[in-house]
């Protein structure tokens, strides 16, 4: 008769590499408040704010084999306004193959915020606009570094998480209906299902 071993559940880890400071908080908030068993999330800054060196962090770390799963997160206000370099598009495509993932917003990072409250316009000029928009729900809601990580901004957004998932589909479904570079656009709510459950 054979011998029953017990099954170990695998340890999972993710690594998030993010553009700004106000993603790495936030990320680092959602990882304290949840403590998932099996799981460790990773937020980790980018060396400079800017597509490049978010896939650049990302390739190297994969190169590493340390992470199950990468995913790259940024705003797409940059690349809508600027392009994106060869190099950069060789390396997108590159992270793409590789299985790295991606989370983008536009114009930036608080479209996810937004959503939890409400549908966001579907086009803004700036973030500065839409974060204008976005203190009719956190009135003092700023991103400086030290209203981010005392602000406990991810507690106050935590009981709405089931309205910003709803929205977020929502918006996608507006943004296939009336394709344009420049919808407002998140993908957020599809890192959050993956890596936070």
């Amino acid at each position: 008769m054979p011998r029953k071993t017990a099954k170990l559940r695998a340890h999972k880890t993710i690594l998030l590499v993010v553009e700004g400071e106000t993603e790495q908080i936030y990320f680092s908030q959602v990882r304290a408040d949840r403590k998932i068993s099996g799981i460790t999330i990773v937020p980790r800054l980018a060396k400079h704010s800017s597509v490049k060196h978010i896939l650049k962090t990302a390739l190297t770390e994969y190169e590493e084999h340390i992470y199950d799963e990468i995913w790259c997160v940024f705003d797409r206000d940059t690349i809508v306004r600027d392009g994106l370099s060869e190099e950069t598009t060789d390396m997108l495509e590159e992270a793409k193959n590789l299985g790295i993932k991606f989370a983008q917003s536009y114009p930036s990072f608080e479209v996810w915020f937004y959503l939890h409250f409400a549908l966001p316009q579907p086009h803004y000029l700036s973030q500065f606009s839409l974060i204008e928009d976005f203190r009719q729900f956190v009135p003092r809601y700023g991103k400086e570094q030290a209203w981010l990580a005392c602000g406990d901004l991810y507690a106050k957004l935590k009981p709405r998480e089931k309205d910003a998932l709803i929205n977020s589909e929502e918006l996608r479904t507006r943004n296939e209906a009336t394709p344009s570079e420049g919808n407002t656009a998140c993908d957020v709510d599809i890192l959050m299902r993956s890596a936070f459950g």
